[in-house]
C-alpha cells in the first residue's frame, strides 16, 4: 500500500513546506484557521500565563476551575442546548455519551447509520450496512431507542436531511456526531425525541477539546458518570482562548463562508465530491491530485477508518486561503 505520510515541522496554515518546496495547503480539518488569527493568539498566551501547564486530574477533584463551566454554557447557549459537559477530545466525548446511554437502557436497541464515526460505534455496534434511507426506514418502523449518526458524512462528503427526525418519538434518544459541522455549519435538529449532540473541537474551534450538547438532567447524570468523572478534562489554556475569542472566531468565519461560497459559485463540471456550504471536497481521482500538486496545491490522502480502506484524497477551502488561490485551484479542476 502506499504510503502518503509527511513530517511536518509546523501546522500550516494557507502555507506547507515539503522537501522545502511551499504549497497551497488545502488538507486538515481547520476549517477556520484560527491559529492564524492574532485575537486568538494574544488569548492563548494569556491562557498560558494563568495555566502554564496541563491539568490532568479527575473531573470531580475538588480543584476546580471556572474557565470550564462558563466554556460548556457558552457553548451550550450557542448550539441552542440546555447544558453541555466538556471531554479531553471528541472521540471522548462520543464514546462518553454512547456509553452512558447504553448504560442508562441497558436492554434498549441501538441502530447506527451507515458511515458514522467510530466515536459513536462499540464492537458490538457496528454501522448499519445499507444505504441511509434504508437505515432511517427501518429505524422509524422498529421504533428503535437509541440512533446514533454522524451530522454530516466524512471524508467522502455528503449532507445529511435530518427532516425524518421529526417522525422519532419523545421517548427515542439520537446521538449526533457533529465533528465535522459545529462552528461550520447550523446543527440544529428539531425532534420530539433526546437529541445528544457530539463533537470534537479540535477542527473548526482549534483547541484539543471535545464536547457534549443536550438535555440538562441528561448532561448532569453524565457528569455523574465514572467515563467522565475518570477521562482527562481538556487544556485549561486552549479553553481560555476559546472562551475569550469570540471575535476572532466570528471574523474567521465570515471569512469562510465568503471563501467557500465564492469557490462554490466557480464549480461547473466536475467530478470531485462536494456539498454546498461545506468546505470540504474529495475525489478518488489520482490524476486530479497530481494536477493539483503539480499547480502548488496539497491535500490529504489516507485510508479510513480502516487502515487498508482505498485511499482517497480530502481537501478543504480553509478561511487562510486567498481569492486567487480559489480561481486557481477552480479552474484546475474543472479542466
Amino acid at each position: 500500500m502506499a504510503n502518503f505520510t509527511h513530517c511536518a515541522d509546523s501546522i500550516p496554515g494557507r502555507i506547507i513546506y515539503m522537501d522545502g518546496k511551499p504549497f497551497r495547503w488545502l488538507g486538515g480539518t481547520n476549517y477556520l484557521g484560527i491559529g492564524e488569527h492574532p485575537l486568538f493568539n494574544e488569548k492563548l498566551k494569556k491562557g498560558i500565563e494563568l495555566f502554564p501547564q496541563n491539568w490532568g486530574s479527575s473531573r470531580k477533584n475538588n480543584i476546580q476551575f471556572t474557565v470550564w463551566d462558563e466554556l460548556e454554557n457558552a457553548l451550550a447557549k450557542k448550539f441552542k442546548h440546555e447544558a453541555a459537559a466538556l471531554c479531553s477530545s471528541g472521540f471522548a466525548a462520543g464514546q462518553i455519551a454512547l456509553q452512558f446511554l447504553l448504560k442508562q437502557f441497558p436492554q434498549a436497541g441501538y441502530t447506527l447509520a451507515p458511515h458514522s464515526h467510530p466515536a459513536i460505534t462499540t464492537f458490538l455496534h457496528a454501522p448499519f450496512d445499507g444505504s441511509r434511507e434504508a437505515w432511517i426506514q427501518a429505524a422509524l418502523s422498529e421504533h428503535v431507542k437509541i440512533l446514533g449518526t454522524d451530522g454530516i458524512r466524512t471524508p467522502i462528503v455528503e449532507l445529511f436531511d435530518f427532516e425524518w427526525t421529526k417522525n422519532l418519538l419523545p421517548y427515542q434518544y439520537l446521538l449526533v456526531d457533529e465533528s465535522h459541522r459545529i462552528g461550520v455549519q447550523d446543527i440544529q435538529i428539531n425532534s420530539s425525541a433526546t437529541i445528544i449532540q457530539t463533537a470534537s473541537l479540535s477542527k473548526a474551534y482549534g483547541i484539543p477539546a471535545g464536547i457534549i450538547l443536550g438535555p440538562k438532567e441528561q448532561i448532569e447524570e453524565i457528569k455523574k458518570d465514572p467515563l467522565w468523572i475518570g477521562s482527562s478534562p481538556p487544556n485549561l489554556a486552549f479553553c481560555y482562548a476559546c472562551l475569550h475569542a469570540h471575535e476572532a472566531y466570528k471574523e474567521q468565519k465570515e471569512k469562510l463562508d465568503e471563501n467557500v461560497n465564492f469557490f462554490q459559485s466557480q464549480l461547473a463540471e466536475t467530478s470531485i465530491n462536494w456539498a454546498k456550504g461545506h468546505p470540504s471536497f474529495c475525489t478518488d481521482n489520482e490524476k486530479t491530485i497530481q494536477i493539483l500538486d503539480d499547480h502548488g496545491f496539497k491535500m490529504n490522502q489516507f485510508s479510513y477508518p480502516k487502515w487498508n480502506d482505498p485511499a482517497i484524497g480530502r481537501a478543504s477551502i480553509h478561511a487562510t486561503l486567498k481569492k486567487a488561490d480559489l480561481v486557481e485551484l477552480s479552474q484546475l479542476l474543472q479542466e
